[in-house]
């Protein structure tokens, strides 16, 4: 399958927003919004995005529905995720993956999002954009921001990650996968599991027992996915928790060390995106170059 790079955006074009996973608020979208509009951009929100169902905003199907709407529709540019949370699995199932492929355009979210990102790209080969959402937006850096839509019209970006960890070093070409780990492993073995191999690898989560962000590295492992790709790199895991009733004890770059200990690929940690004040955007799918050195870190896209 070939890689699709969607059109870039260009000042004028509209940005459709909808709810993929948990529901949204009124006042993010908003805000969002204004933000959007004064860079240029026009904004049309999918009246799903409000939807409520419990946490979710509406049902699989409502959403893939106002999925559908965005991709079918000639004035939309590119579709932005309002927000993460849960349930973006839920739509999965109701995806026309060849509708999509029609209408390759620019898709933005993160976190719970992470899923659609890599559907869309193992069905049908369109880079997608592992990036900021309303709320985030609203917290991001200027700089951030800037690298986001420097991506997203179209020109290259190099990003330089001076506060990383360094725990292997080295030199490695190939797509970037990742996202949200926890969120990545629940792909692992259905349709909508991309192919790892030879990929830079980058992840981050939220909320999560450091167990049980061990035992998805170790599923990683087991499934023989982390022997296939040439890089692999952490951001912020953000709220790390080690509440058992017997204290777990392994810290993350422990867990990190253990399972990397005899593969020869640059690895760092605590590059800057995920659910902390750092949230680079990244192109899942595109070919990035990554350099790691015992005292600096460089991605290419």
């Amino acid at each position: 399958m070939s890689v699709i790079t969607p059109p870039s955006l260009r000042p004028g074009d509209t940005i459709g927003i909808f709810a993929p996973s948990s529901r949204a608020s009124h006042e993010n979208i908003s805000r969002l919004q204004n933000l959007l509009e004064k860079r240029g951009y026009k904004v049309f929100v999918h009246p799903q995005t409000f939807l409520t169902r419990h946490q979710s905003a509406g049902s699989g199907m409502e959403k893939a529905a106002a999925f559908h709407d965005l991709i079918r529709s000639q004035d939309i540019k590119a579709i932005f995720c309002s927000n993460g949370g849960n349930r973006v699995g839920t739509m999965l199932e109701h995806l026309n993956f060849d509708t999509i492929a029609r209408n390759p355009k620019i898709i933005l979210g993160f976190s719970d999002v992470t899923a659609l990102l890599h559907a869309v790209y193992a069905k049908t080969g369109i880079v997608t954009y592992h990036g900021p959402m309303a709320r985030s937006f609203l917290s991001l850096s200027k700089k951030q921001i800037e690298q986001c839509f420097d991506l997203l019209e179209g020109r290259k970006t190099i990003l330089e990650m001076p506060k990383a960890k360094i725990l292997k070093a080295g030199t490695a070409k190939g797509p970037l996968l990742g996202g949200n780990l926890s969120v990545l492993c629940s792909l692992l073995g259905t349709p909508y599991q991309p192919n790892f191999k030879n990929a830079i690898l980058f992840l981050e989560d939220i909320g999560e027992e450091t167990s049980h962000i061990d035992r998805y590295f170790w599923q990683l492992r087991n499934t023989g996915i982390l022997s296939q790709i040439k890089g692999l790199i952490l951001g912020n895991f953000s709220e790390l928790k080690d509440t058992g009733r017997t204290r777990y004890g392994f810290t993350l770059k422990t867990c990190l060390d253990d399972v990397t200990a005899d593969l020869d690929i640059p690895v760092l940690m605590n590059a800057p995106f995920g659910h902390g004040k750092d949230l680079y955007t990244f192109p899942v799918g595109a070919k990035a170059k990554l350099v790691v050195t015992s005292t600096f870190a460089s991605l290419d896209f």
